[in-house]
């Protein structure tokens, strides 16, 4: 399908790998970052998302802001969206009314039945950054009700089928050590402080949002990661696919917990001109991750030799590092006005070695740490999985003895099996534990080096360095 584009400007997701301006390159700088953040809170969405990578403007930058301003001041005063303040939610009517032309406004394609569009933009509760997992907790329940709250009179659905969905979402989205989510909001805090503002009520709670819809992508992975991995237990309790009455159903549920990613993003900033950019954003990770899941999955189907540390750095980087550590502090980034490419690819470069870490650190709790510590049941040496500590053990530190083994049992044993016993026997006589003290001192030097690049793209390092704290030497 071709994309509309204007001859006189193409802007593009500075998330992205593609060249970020072309056209006047005064309509947007890195100099301008806190003014920017505020026309995002503006009173339309001024962009199309025209590919996976682009966002076009239709028609000259300057004149469309003109029209779009003079349009705001004629619509009634309780559907204006003023910057950093909470106001009144639009009216299904007044939004198409006024902006159903040239991309504006509510989608006249999308608006039906009676009700949609359906856009939070007042939040009455106060987010409490002294209790701040309580208050993501709160925002959390707000979306889940928000969400199933939906479902009667927009999607037709009965009762039995919509509380199906609401124990879904309790099951697999709430809970949990949420640091994803958590991490949204304190980046964005974080960024916001670094640029001289000090955020609002409103501010937070959108800082929130996102960082839930990150856990929503975070649960549906797990839900698919889980069947297909044959998995027992998560956050310990039974896996939501392993219920009696779940069983196969949880390919739509976590199809349906997928979609609500973006459902949540388009209630809370689909009014807003950085909407395009945060759904190409969340869609570019989750083809990431869906890549990682295929390389991670695929290994059901190699050989022993095939599963070499390059692959395993390949599949955590794709499977885990994007989603986990580049998300959320991008999707910060996006909202508080970072325009800046280098700054991106600064952040991102520092976020996924954290990744890549944070993966190797599950892999050795597979092995090593209790299920009732770990909150599951290790299966990697069962399921043959491409590990840190296979792909060492096979590849870098083995015998002749170690390696004669490993070919014999290795994705062949049962999880409690005296087999898979021995196989974690033979990684402590290889030195893996010790390999992997050694493997955690150096990240945390090389992630050090990463000090002065981030000053230089202008984020603040304690961004980086509270991530880090978060996962350095955890133990589950």
């Amino acid at each position: 399908m071709a994309a509309l584009v204007a001859p006189a400007f193409v802007w593009t997701n500075p998330v992205s790998t593609a060249p970020q301006l072309r056209g006047n390159p005064s309509s947007s700088s890195a100099k301008s970052r806190g003014q920017e953040a505020d026309a995002g809170h503006g009173s339309s969405t001024r962009f199309l998302l025209a590919s996976a990578g682009a966002v076009v403007l239709t028609k000259g930058f300057h004149a469309r802001r003109q029209r779009v301003s003079g349009a705001s001041q004629n619509l009634p005063s309780s559907s204006i969206v003023r910057g950093n303040s909470a106001t009144k939610t639009r009216t299904e009517e007044t939004v198409v009314s006024h902006g159903s032309s040239d991309g504006l406004g509510a989608n006249p394609a999308t608006s039906w039945p009676k009700g949609k569009p359906s856009y939070t933009t007042e939040y009455p509760e106060e987010y409490d950054l002294a209790d701040p997992k309580a208050s993501f907790e709160k925002v959390g329940r707000m979306i889940l009700n928000e969400m199933v709250g939906e479902l009667p009179q927009l999607y037709e659905l009965p009762s039995k089928e919509a509380s199906w969905v609401e124990r879904s979402l309790e099951y697999n989205t709430q809970g949990g050590k949420m640091n994803r989510g958590l991490i949204v909001v304190e980046t964005g805090v974080a960024l916001m402080k670094h640029q001289g503002r000090e955020p609002t009520n409103a501010d937070l709670h959108r800082f929130a949002v996102l960082g839930w819809a990150v856990e929503y992508l975070q649960a549906c992975m797990l839900m698919a990661d889980d069947m297909m991995d044959g998995s027992v237990t998560r956050r310990g309790n039974p896996c939501w696919y392993r219920l009696p009455e779940v069983g196969l159903l949880n390919t739509n549920d976590f199809l349906m917990v997928e979609m609500y990613v973006y459902k949540i993003v388009k209630r809370h900033f689909g009014q807003e001109q950085i909407f395009p950019w945060l759904v190409d954003l969340l869609l570019e990770t989750t083809f990431q991750t869906e890549c990682g899941q295929l390389l991670d999955s695929i290994c059901a189907n190699c050989e022993l030799e095939e599963l070499t540390t390059e692959r395993w750095t390949l599949i955590v980087k794709y499977k885990t590092a994007f989603y986990s550590f580049y998300l959320p502090v991008a999707l910060a980034m996006l909202v508080t006005g970072v325009r800046d490419r280098a700054a991106y690819d600064t952040a991102r470069e520092a976020l996924l070695e954290m990744g890549i870490y944070f993966q190797a650190q599950d892999d050795y709790l597979d092995a090593f740490a209790s299920p009732e510590v770990l909150g599951k049941v290790g299966t990697d040496i069962q399921d043959k999985k491409c590990s840190w500590l296979f792909a060492h053990a096979y590849h870098e530190q083995s015998t002749p003895e170690a390696k004669s083994y490993l070919d014999k049992h290795y994705g062949t044993c049962e999880v409690g099996s005296e087999e898979e016993e021995k196989i974690k026997e033979i990684y402590k006589e290889l030195g893996l534990q010790e390999l992997f003290a050694n493997y955690e001192t150096e990240i945390q030097e090389k992630l050090q080096d990463f000090k002065a690049k981030v000053k230089d793209a202008d984020l603040p390092w304690s961004i980086f360095e509270r991530f880090f704290a978060l996962i350095y030497k955890r133990r589950k």
